[in-house]
């Protein structure tokens, strides 16, 4: 059943055994494994069934860094969430990503890969991309890629599957739950405030209101908070603010942790292997991509973090050192500085300087003028880095309050020397693979660093870590099956529960974990029925 939040009467209490706070991929996914159950559910979210600019004003948030992209772009307030504009990029997380690893401080999840395993299928139905799974050895061989890395030492290649068109989970996922006689959908409903026994122990409302200043409450036996990795942390903040940090937060870990995904061309492949452009295909309602990723045997062995490779064919426009140098060089000299290895930028500008012309032909007057420009030349790698959870990367409130009067989140955010030097050791061995295999010389931009990590940095827009799982509160804020420690009824769906954020995106892990939830509350059953 669907809801207008807006139409109902001040005051209106609604009861249920479960209250889902949020109807994005994770919400919707948990709402419709729950349906046809004996378990009522409601299900709130603060937006309607399309996008509208008024409402998605209230995800504005502040960054530091400034180049860090504002949340109000990534995230969508209505129902699908980010999946109303994801690519539908997906690939489940390797063993190792659940596993403590030495060399990474803070990493390890208290769920093994074989404990997610059995939920990644189901996952990737919701996510319409087939049950056929993302094995190398079943996708290579049709993809004519089976040798390609026989004599590799330390790489692998990994698989991404994505639905054509990509997935929005309301308009693929929504219809059984409007139709559902346990299931009932509240729009326009913007969580305000949650309420806890005389235990503390316990939540037994939330209140929400809508855009017309009404205030309603949902009484239920458990609670779900599924708003996304950056929204989870700024409820929880908000909450503990009133409740003295008795929700998860005793050890000030709410909303630290946070994770994205660094994006960036920080290699030149040079090869005339022609078996590369093979590395994607269309494969009916499907796109399949092949990427380079380092094999596990390299991470334990080196102490490495995990990148995820995709080869692009690249022209000679996109492959110049003249056009980077030239970006450089106009940078320092617009601050009053000159740039470390003066000479080498003059001598790229001056070997490209067709190119450098090119890039100020299309920046200045939009136009082009050489055809060399298209060229093909080798190929690019738009790579994916794993991000390390540190705790200084941060969810946090601001002082600016929206139109409920509750403040609005900022966000601090880097990418440390740690995580950067990690990366080039990284590309280094995938670079080593590469000339051992024949395939080609890697090249690495060392020399654009600042401008890889600053301006030419890209992002996932994946937001990971801010509610981590943890086998203690002393490192978490919510167990192994996502309940928040202390208290009682009250879980968290989403990728805000990463303790680490692979290299692949995380969309679907977040549904199989919350396939894996839905199977907890499901398992406990009524109350009454305990």
């Amino acid at each position: 059943m669907l809801i207008d939040g807006r139409k109902l009467n001040e005051g209106t209490v609604v009861k249920t055994d479960i209250c889902i706070l949020g109807g994005g991929p994770a919400g919707i996914t948990l709402a419709n494994e729950l349906n046809g159950s004996t378990l009522d559910v409601v299900l709130l979210d603060a937006g309607g069934e399309q996008y509208e600019s008024e409402v998605q004003e209230l995800y504005e948030a502040d960054s530091v860094p400034e180049f860090y992209p504002d949340p109000k772009i990534s995230r969508l307030r209505f129902l699908g969430g980010a999946s109303n504009h994801w690519a539908n990029n997906t690939s489940p997380f390797s063993p190792i990503d659940f596993e403590k690893r030495d060399w990474l401080e803070h990493s390890g999840w208290p769920i093994s890969y074989n404990e997610m395993a059995p939920y990644y299928q189901k996952a990737a139905m919701y996510c319409q991309t087939g049950d056929d799974g993302y094995s190398s050895e079943h996708w290579l061989p049709s993809m004519g890629l089976t040798n390609l890395l026989a004599e590799a030492k330390f790489s692998r290649l990994g698989i991404a599957k994505a639905s054509l068109p990509p997935t929005r989970f309301y308009v693929s996922h929504g219809k059984p739950l409007v139709e559902s006689d346990n299931v009932k959908l509240y729009t326009y409903a913007n969580v305000v405030d949650l309420e806890f026994d005389e235990t503390d122990k316990r939540i037994i409302s939330a209140t929400f209101t809508s855009y017309n200043g009404k205030q309603h409450k949902v009484v239920a036996d458990r609670f779900v908070l599924s708003m996304g990795g950056m929204e989870n942390a700024r409820m929880l903040l908000l909450f503990n603010k009133k409740y003295r940090n008795k929700i998860g937060n005793k050890n000030d870990i709410v909303g630290r942790y946070f994770m994205d995904h660094p994006t960036m061309n920080a290699a030149h492949l040079i090869s005339d292997i022609t078996k590369l452009n093979s590395m994607s295909r269309f494969e009916g309602q499907r796109f399949l991509l092949a990427f380079f990723e380092l094999s596990e045997k390299a991470l334990r062995e080196k102490e490495l973090i995990n990148l995820r490779m995709p080869v692009v064919s690249a022209t000679k426009y996109g492959m110049s050192d003249g056009i980077s140098s030239y970006h450089i060089l106009k940078n320092a000299l617009t601050r009053g500085e000159l740039p470390d290895d003066l000479f080498t930028h003059y001598g790229n500008l001056i070997l490209d300087a067709d190119m450098v012309i090119e890039a100020i032909a299309r920046q200045q007057f939009d136009t082009k003028i050489f055809e060399s420009a298209k060229d093909k030349l080798g190929y690019q790698i738009p790579m994916m880095i794993e991000q390390l959870p540190e705790r200084n990367n941060r969810i946090y409130l601001s002082s600016k309050k929206d139109e409920f009067g509750l403040n609005k989140l900022s966000i601090d955010w880097q990418v440390s020397e740690r995580n950067r030097e990690l990366m080039w050791r990284s590309l280094e061995v995938f670079a080593r693979d590469m000339g051992i295999t024949s395939i080609g010389r890697l090249r690495l931009l060392k020399e654009r660093s600042s401008r890889l990590f600053g301006d030419q940095m890209g992002f996932g827009h994946h937001h990971m870590g801010t509610t981590r799982m943890s086998s203690t509160p002393d490192e978490g804020v919510v167990d192994k099956n996502c309940k928040v420690f202390d208290v009682e009824n009250f879980f968290i769906a989403g990728s805000s529960v990463f303790p680490t954020g692979s290299h692949v995106p995380p969309t679907l892990t977040i549904v199989a974990l919350a396939v894996r939830l839905a199977e907890t509350i499901k398992r406990k059953g009524k109350k009454n029925d305990e």
